[in-house]
């Protein structure tokens, strides 16, 4: 018949790790991965991007009306060039929204002295991805100054 045989406790610590590294291979191999976006040659239709520089990259976005989102997606860096991909929703058509431009600043953490690209794609208010591609949207070469302090109306009384 068979019997048992007691590991050591040395050879059982040793099969307990390759048992932990292994599993920890298996994990990250079902992992989803890193989402690479699919850019489109096409210029950006949707609402107006710009980039402003200050010690860090600013995108803002400028809808024509209030409600929408924007989601950043990814920012990859590549050769020479951090990549910027966000993604713009409009606000849900059965709800009242503002019907003035509602400007949106996203600042980032990479610094003005990195050339920035920015590209986008638009959604649907459910936040479904179209069929097409990001787009460039704006470029770091055609950066704004921010808004001076000075330049903001005073508030009405």
């Amino acid at each position: 018949m068979y019997r048992i045989v007691p590991m050591p406790r040395k050879t059982r610590k040793v099969v307990g790790c390759f048992g932990a590294v292994a599993a920890g291979f298996a994990l990250a191999g079902c992992g989803a991965g890193r989402f690479v976006p699919e850019k489109s040659p096409n210029a950006w239709t949707g609402p107006a991007i710009w980039i402003e520089s200050s010690p860090q990259w600013t995108v803002v976005v400028n809808p024509p009306i209030g409600g929408w989102r924007v989601k950043l997606n990814q920012i990859m860096e590549q050769r020479g060039r951090t990549e910027v991909f966000i993604s713009l929703l409009p606000p849900n058509p059965s709800f009242i929204v503002s019907p003035t431009p509602v400007e949106q600043r996203n600042a980032t953490t990479i610094s003005s002295t990195i050339p920035l690209w920015v590209y986008a794609r638009q959604l649907n208010w459910q936040g479904e991805p179209p069929d097409g591609p990001f787009s460039l949207a704006a470029k770091s070469d055609d950066a704004k100054p921010p808004p001076s302090f000075e330049d903001v109306p005073p508030t009405r009384e």
